[in-house]
């Protein structure tokens, strides 16, 4: 455990402190000063009173002269520190300057991407050079759960478990949660400065309270005491990035690592240049929030200043000298009692007491009323409760009560727009586990309650300190007792559930009082650890080489979220009011009787000029819907679709010498879609059967069965279709169409432009109707989406989704 504790205006010398909850318990636990001290009669200490002359004042250390250098534009400043010479002095702060408020400033409506640094984001006042060292840590980490911030601030898991979110000291509420959770890249930034000082060796006496039990030290005690404090600064900056697009993950992270990096660059100007281009480029269409707090350093950056990644990353570099100039207290230095020599003569001295009383008690004699059989032995009493342990378990409490608090903002948007959501596809039929479906929970439970053992679980799965201690309940009033047997309240049936919760109001509430429940039961097991720590034990038998260690009394957040609805379409990053395939399609829809991915499947539409770069000069987009050709145009009636066909993506062999390399990628891919309707001549179809083709078809193509593939959709119900394309490459490798007999999925028609294994890469999209559990029966109708139109070069298809209308609509 951590020996230092974040300061708060409430410590004083010699309090007790209990370091895993990282509260203040008795003042005066440990006298500290100089001090003479007599031995009582009855064995405890006395100390004569602690001169009270008041103490003199640290001297805070002053800054040297500093200077600064500006590197090429939008490169980092470098700050020289504690007295190097720079080439450039940095302008001068008036001495009667505002402080800064810690945690006022945050990234706010600023683009924190491209925002330039002219010159340096602060000011730093020339001055002596200080007659201290320091010590500096300097730290980026990317943040994998809420629990890393916590061990990155130095703040107690089991504290903010008790108030249900991120709290220590006035320095942690910064952090936005939150954003955290909600964003899929995290960093923080982390400074600490400590200002090397000769502390005077003082005297420590502990103050012992006679006649406390010894069982009750801890709790009233605590585990160490505070001897004193750090005098400082510490800077922390949390980076969330939230991406709008995925597929990005991979180059926005890039983009983020290569700013975060500590150390002057090493790359010429001109590939620096041409890195920050592409990194910034990366960063585009993503959400970058910054939370910011220090203590000490004064006025750490301008005001007109904001913060942006490349601002956070400069103060971070300057400010240990900040700190040289104004420092404040930043941590709680603690000792554990164990090293006073004061504590080890009054623990030895009650232990040996407890003894001798224990001993001489007739009862616990042989053939006494406590020892009739003689194996009872005296048992030393745990003074000081042990938390090593608990780091670990209550870390994962505290991921655990985040994601259940997640979960819970994430039913309430449910429940705010139902119909935006559908019931999550059903899992793979696989013994996934013993119980899997809401009958056999009912017949389960049933057939325990009949046999009386409706609160016993399985011995398998019994939790090995479930017997072991008895903590007794909490005293409740107005609360509702869970119905013995009632389907949904066990602990080992919500583990083993897998089947979907439908987006209907009494499912998703009830999955809210799930949360409730479990982030309840967090809150208390993470109370029962304060005085009983061996929960978080792991216990080895040698005799049997099995562990017992305590199961978490809660179901698993992750399992909850797997049976949640999902939501009907996917993001939207496109600009639907331009989108010729969005407008064309939702032309035709009604109330809620026509559903179709808005921002369809593959690659957003990219600009011209990489559009260019990617397919050829010239290349554009050419959106289509088939609903066009189907749907009725005022009197005139078209009718549902008859036939559907696919065609290969063909690049002349004399234009591949100087196409693009995407236009080569693209070979054997979509190239156009044929469609025919029912009232259409199949004596003036094509080949393929088709009258009307999207797309561009090969002249040389049109007769050649080797160059498409075709469906009759008489008979054929397709219910969904599986959409496979490569992010970044700008047009759909495959496409598979499935219909559904009996619950099973059978494959009716795919093309794909690879053979084999699938390239790296590649991801599968499943593109079908909602299931909102409500018994709607969607009909395909079409397809909408996309094509690239080379300029010469053929079409290449870029985006897709299909097209379903609600039966008898």
């Amino acid at each position: 455990m951590s020996l230092t504790a974040p300061y708060t205006n409430a410590m004083r010398i010699g309090q007790g402190f209990n370091t895993y909850t990282q509260e203040i318990r008795l003042e005066n636990a440990v006298r500290v000063g100089a001090s003479a001290s007599v031995e009582k009669s009855n064995g405890s200490l006395d100390t004569k009173p602690q001169s009270t002359a008041p103490p003199t004042p640290p001297t805070p250390p002053v800054t040297p002269e500093i200077a600064s250098a500006n590197g090429p534009s939008g490169e980092i400043p470098t700050v020289t520190i504690n007295g190097v010479p720079g080439s450039q002095e940095a302008p001068k702060l008036a001495r009667n300057s505002r402080p800064a408020t810690p945690g006022s400033e945050f990234g706010g409506a600023v683009d924190v991407v491209s925002a330039p640094l002219d010159g340096l984001p602060f000011e730093i006042p020339a001055g002596p050079v200080p007659n201290t060292s320091q010590s500096v840590t300097y730290s980026t980490r990317a943040i994998e759960n809420v629990s890393d911030i916590m061990d990155a601030l130095n703040i107690s898991t089991s504290m903010s478990i008790r108030y249900g979110t991120i709290h220590g000291n006035g320095n942690a509420s910064f952090v936005n949660e939150a954003r955290v959770l909600d964003s899929e890249l995290n960093y923080i930034v982390s400074v600490i400065v400590n200002n090397d000082s000769h502390s005077p060796i003082e005297d420590m006496e502990f103050q012992d309270i006679p006649g406390l039990p010894l069982d009750r030290f801890t709790e009233v005690y605590g585990d160490s005491f505070i001897s004193g404090f750090t005098d400082g600064g510490e800077f922390n900056a949390v980076i969330s990035i939230k991406l709008n697009d995925k597929s990005k993950y991979k180059a926005v992270k890039q983009a983020v690592d290569v700013q975060l990096a500590v150390g002057p660059p090493t790359l010429e100007i001109g590939a620096k240049e041409s890195f920050e281009k592409e990194h910034n480029e990366a960063l585009k269409n993503t959400e970058i929030s910054i939370s910011v707090n220090w203590v000490g350093g004064g006025e750490i950056k301008k005001p007109e200043v904001p913060w942006t990644i490349k601002s956070v990353v400069a103060v971070a570099n300057a400010f240990p000298s900040m700190v040289a100039r104004s420092s404040a207290r930043t941590q709680a230095v603690l000792t554990r009692y164990t090293s006073l020599r004061s504590f080890q003569k009054w623990k030895w001295g009650r232990l040996l007491e407890e003894k001798r009383v224990w001993e001489s008690d007739p009862r616990n004699k042989v053939g006494g009323e406590f020892n009739r059989d003689g194996k009872r032995r005296y048992e030393e009493p745990v003074i000081i409760l042990n938390y090593a342990p608990c780091s670990l378990y209550t870390a994962d409490l505290f991921d655990a009560l985040m994601n259940y608090k997640k979960l819970w903002r994430k039913i309430g948007e449910i429940l705010a727009n139902p119909s935006q959501y559908k019931v999550r596809p059903q899992p793979p039929k696989e013994p996934l586990s013993r119980i899997t479906t809401t009958s056999s929970l009912r017949a389960k439970s049933l057939a325990r309650a009949a046999n009386g053992t409706i609160n016993s679980p399985e011995v398998d799965d019994q939790s090995p300190f479930e017997d072991t201690i008895d903590f007794g309940g909490l005293p409740r009033a107005f609360t509702f007792n869970v119905e013995q047997g009632d389907v949904g309240w066990n602990l080992l049936e919500n583990n083993r559930r897998r089947d979907p919760i439908p987006p209907e109001p009494v499912a998703l509430n009830e999955a809210r009082l799930l949360c409730r429940e479990a982030m309840t039961l967090i809150t208390e097991e993470a109370a029962r650890l304060v005085d009983h720590p061996d929960l978080a034990y792991a216990e080895f038998d040698e005799r049997t080489k099995s562990t017992r260690m305590k199961r978490p009394n809660y179901a698993y957040p992750e399992v909850l979220q797997q049976r949640l609805p999902v939501p009907i379409h996917n993001d939207i990053l496109s600009d639907l009011s331009t989108d010729g395939a969005y407008l064309k399609t939702i032309a035709y829809a009604g109330e809620d009787n026509i559903w179709f991915e808005p921002d369809m499947v593959g690659d957003p539409k990219a600009n011209a000029a990489d559009l260019s770069q990617k397919f050829g000069s010239m290349s554009k987009y050419e959106d289509f819907s088939s609903l066009e050709l189907t749907e009725p145009h005022g009197a005139e009636g078209q009718g549902p679709l008859r036939r559907i066909s696919l065609h290969r993506y063909r690049l002349s062999s004399w234009r591949g010498w100087v196409a693009k390399a995407g236009l080569k990628r693209a070979d054997n891919a979509i190239g156009a879609i044929g469609l025919a309707r029912h009232h259409d001549d199949p004596a003036a179809a094509e080949a393929d059967g088709c009258l009307h083709h999207l797309g561009h078809i090969h002249h040389g193509d049109l007769a050649d069965s080797q160059n498409f593939k075709a469906l009759d959709l008489g008979n054929v119900d397709i219910t969904k279709i599986d959409i496979a394309y490569i992010p970044g490459t700008g047009y759909i490798a495959g496409m598979t169409f499935y219909d559904q007999i009996d619950g099973q999925h059978t494959e009716r028609l795919r093309w794909r432009q690879w053979e084999g294994k699938e390239p790296a890469g590649l991801v599968h999209i499943t593109n079908e109707p909602p299931d909102r559990g409500d018994g709607t029966v969607w009909t395909f109708a079409g397809l909408a989406g996309s094509f690239v139109d080379t300029m010469g070069n053929g079409h290449v298809l870029a985006r897709v989704t299909g097209i379903w209308k609600k039966r008898n609509e």
